[in-house]
């Protein structure tokens, strides 16, 4: 309209397309300012013009949407209200004032209210809901800025809030208000947001937060907690310019912060160092924090917000479902009638090395695509296939789950699952999958899974007759960081993490793997050490630093290190003795075990309740100023390197005994990883010509770990690579998956077609 074109826009399910017909200056115009005129919120993948005949139109205006052949739908994500919309719920004379469900065509819920597509209101929760004439007029007004908003409502047409207790029995009054009052009575609330249900409570009661644990069996793993507003936030994290942008983006991530000045409840994130930091992104949201009914000094001003869940649960998304499963939790619950169609956790975001890595990719990021050509490039140029690609899920691991599709060109990332211990989790899970595949409209041929046996999501992929294609889990680590750095060679990946099945039957975590996207070979692991006990040594990290005492004695634990043991001291003998006959120690090579065993020997002695628990506080204990680190010796095995980890913690433990500071020692032991990490991959330089070297592995989520690494790695010349959107963790092991397993199905594809030939 600004440069009187004439024409229309159509949405398809294959892309958006505009024929504009006016003066050629005007057009050009038009075109130059297209790529940068998305909003906040969007992105352009490619614009591709063709000129054709006029047809001489006299006006723009909106096509009806319609469904097209494609390769990619375009499936929006949800993000947080916009400043404008934000203006007009606190503005008394704006229609909107106070209404808890504003939106515009900028902001508010998208993915996680979709049925089907095209995107548009008929096809969303949305259409549950009538638009007045005063909405509507909004909505088919190209001037407005509501215009085409699919979520378009007001309070006399749209969804409506209501309090209600544990029981589901109306809480008369102004739900937001009493909502309020419980909250700050110390009581538990849980609250429907975009993509389901928070337990919140008042992040400055202790006693409040103390009682959530307690009722969610949540002992000790941090909450996340939602602050008024950056200002509000700054009081108790370090926050610089980076973490500011992702904190208030669209997007509206927790932010992992450095906890510093005023303290939350104690309860809330002990012995971490850290804090998950987000801002309102809901209108709900700001309305709990700011309402007019309260002031400065009387509002709530920081609240936990945990997913509104049971241990080992998913989160609830719906009503009925949240009071049924939560009311032994939560005194009341604020619901609102609009229909959440798929759920979305919170995101994590962590700037590491001035980068922001995404620990949890879903609400705010998915289901966005990540879509390259590298998505379909093979290694092999004589490879090429001249049947369609297939389509390929890959169903991720049993923690940290989150399924990908990769269709074409088109890598779709789903939200995230979580942890599949139990058989809420599977369920929820298998109905993702279904929903995810439903919403691309895919049917994928072939799946690729982690070969451990014990997994429920390889247990599932083995249900459907498909082309199968397992996928270890170290190398989908180090695939789904070349898929996202856009590597074409091999190179040397560290893949440091908790528990990942290896090719050879046993647990691996601290590998030195050269790969590429259809095989990995390992070069080199860090020295194996016995879980005395099994699950029970990850529960008890002073077991990990006993094995690894006595294997740098020869196998018998060395007597000056008892003191380091305390109490536990008189079990030691009874550990070794188990592991010397065999009884259930299995070997690991677990980068994750052995930050365990370290953090045990600095001061850690209590269980662990939540994984990364003992490493986490490592991390944050570490003296930021300690330059110094310890020797590192390396062995041969079965023509493996490895990196002496037992003569490690012994360096470390004599070290202790000497009276060095819990905090030196963990920085010692932070430095001395990064310099191992240095050192063998400058060994395995002479096998294998590779000046690049990818970090990936939960372990790498330590931001400490990663710049240490980095730095070192760089001055020695090496390229680095380190994730970004795709999460480090097991959150990104589908990303590997469906590249190897694309990768495997072209080969196998080539040897049926030279069999044929043949």
């Amino acid at each position: 309209m600004r440069h009187a074109l004439s024409g229309w826009v159509i949405n398809t399910t294959e892309a958006v397309r505009i024929e504009i017909e006016g003066p050629s200056s005007r057009c050009d115009c038009f075109i130059d300012e297209l790529s940068g005129a998305t909003p906040k919120s969007g992105h352009i993948d490619t614009i591709e013009i063709v000129e054709k005949p006029p047809l001489g139109e006299n006006s723009f205006h909106i096509r009806t949407s319609q469904e097209t052949q494609r390769d990619i739908t375009p499936i929006p994500p949800d993000v947080a209200i916009c400043p404008e919309c934000s203006s007009e719920l606190f503005d008394p004379k704006n229609r909107r004032y106070l209404f808890p469900f504003t939106t515009c065509t900028l902001c508010g819920p998208r993915f996680t209210v979709v049925r089907s597509f095209p995107y548009d209101r008929e096809r969303t929760s949305m259409a549950d809901f009538v638009m007045c004439d005063d909405c509507l007029a909004e909505y088919t007004n190209p001037a407005d800025r509501r215009f085409h908003s699919q979520t378009n409502s007001c309070s006399k047409c749209g969804p409506t809030l209501s309090l209600v207790n544990y029981s589901g029995a109306l809480i008369k009054g102004d739900p937001i208000i009493g909502c309020i009052k419980l909250l700050k009575e110390g009581k538990i609330v849980a609250i429907k947001g975009i993509g389901g249900f928070h337990l919140a409570v008042d992040a400055l009661n202790n006693e409040a937060v103390k009682r959530l644990r307690d009722l969610k069996s949540r002992p000790e793993k941090p909450f996340a907690v939602m602050s008024r507003d950056i200002t509000q936030a700054r009081k108790f994290c370090e926050i610089d310019e980076i973490e500011a942008k992702i904190l208030e983006s669209a997007t509206a991530p927790i932010v992992l912060l450095k906890a510093c000045g005023e303290k939350l409840a104690p309860s809330v994130a002990s012995h971490v160092g850290t804090l998950g930091i987000m801002l309102p992104y809901a209108p709900v949201h700001h309305l709990l924090f700011r309402h007019p009914c309260f002031d400065s000094g009387t509002s709530l001003s920081n609240l936990v917000m945990t997913s509104g869940n049971l241990s080992d649960e998913p989160i609830a998304a719906e009503n009925e479902e949240a009071i049924e499963r939560l009311n032994s939790i939560a005194d009341a619950f604020l619901i609102h009638n609009r229909q959440i169609v798929l759920s979305a956790d919170d995101s994590i975001v962590r700037v590491i090395g001035k980068k922001p890595t995404v620990f949890r990719r879903s609400r705010g990021y998915v289901p966005l695509s990540f879509r390259s050509d590298e998505a379909s490039y093979s290694e092999n140029s004589t490879l090429n296939v001249t049947q369609k690609m297939p389509t390929v899920l890959g169903v991720g691991a049993d923690l940290k789950n989150a399924p990908a599709i990769l269709d074409g060109s088109s890598l779709t990332v789903g939200p995230h699952v979580g942890d599949l211990e139990s058989p809420e989790a599977q369920d929820y899970f298998v109905r993702s999958v279904e929903t995810f595949t439903n919403y691309l409209e895919v049917d994928p041929t072939v799946i690729a899974y982690d070969p451990h046996p014990a997994y429920f999501s390889s247990q599932l992929a083995h249900k459907d007759k498909k082309f199968l294609v397992p996928v270890y889990h170290h190398h989908a680590h180090a695939t789904s960081l070349i898929f996202e750095s856009k590597i074409k060679h091999p190179c040397t990946f560290v893949v440091f993490d908790g528990t990942g099945y290896g090719d050879d039957g046993t647990i691996w975590g601290g590998e030195f793997l050269f790969a590429n996207r259809f095989e990995f070979e390992r070069l080199a692991r860090l020295r194996p050490f016995p879980l005395i006990g099994a699950e029970t040594a990850i529960r008890e990290p002073l077991r990990i630093a006993a094995a690894l005492l006595a294997i740098s004695n020869g196998g018998s634990f060395p007597d000056v290190a008892l003191p380091i043991f305390g109490s536990s001291a008189n079990r030691i003998d009874l550990w070794i003795e188990a592991w010397n006959s065999g009884i259930n120690a299995p070997l690991t090579s677990s980068a994750g075990r052995l930050f365990d065993g370290a953090s045990a020997i600095a001061g850690f002695r209590q269980s662990i309740t939540f994984e990364g628990q003992a490493a986490m506080w490592l991390e944050s204990i570490a003296d930021e100023f300690e330059e110094s680190s310890y020797p590192v010796d390396f062995n041969y095995s079965q023509g493996v390197l490895e990196p002496d980890v037992a003569a490690l913690l012994f360096a470390m433990t004599m070290d202790a005994l000497t009276g060095t500071t819990p905090e030196k020692l963990a920085a010692r032991f932070h430095n001395t990883i990064a310099d191992l990490i240095v050192l063998t991959v400058q060994k395995l330089a002479n096998l294998k010509s590779s000046g690049t070297v990818g970090l990936t592995g939960g372990c790498f989520q330590n931001k400490r770990l990663v710049e240490s690494a980095v730095k070192r790695l760089e001055q020695a010349n090496f390229r680095v690579l380190t994730h970004g959107d795709v999460p480090v963790n097991d959150g990104g092991i589908a990303v590997g998956q469906v590249i190897v397993g694309r990768e495997i199905w072209l080969r196998s594809n080539r040897t049926l077609n030279n069999l044929d030939e043949n």
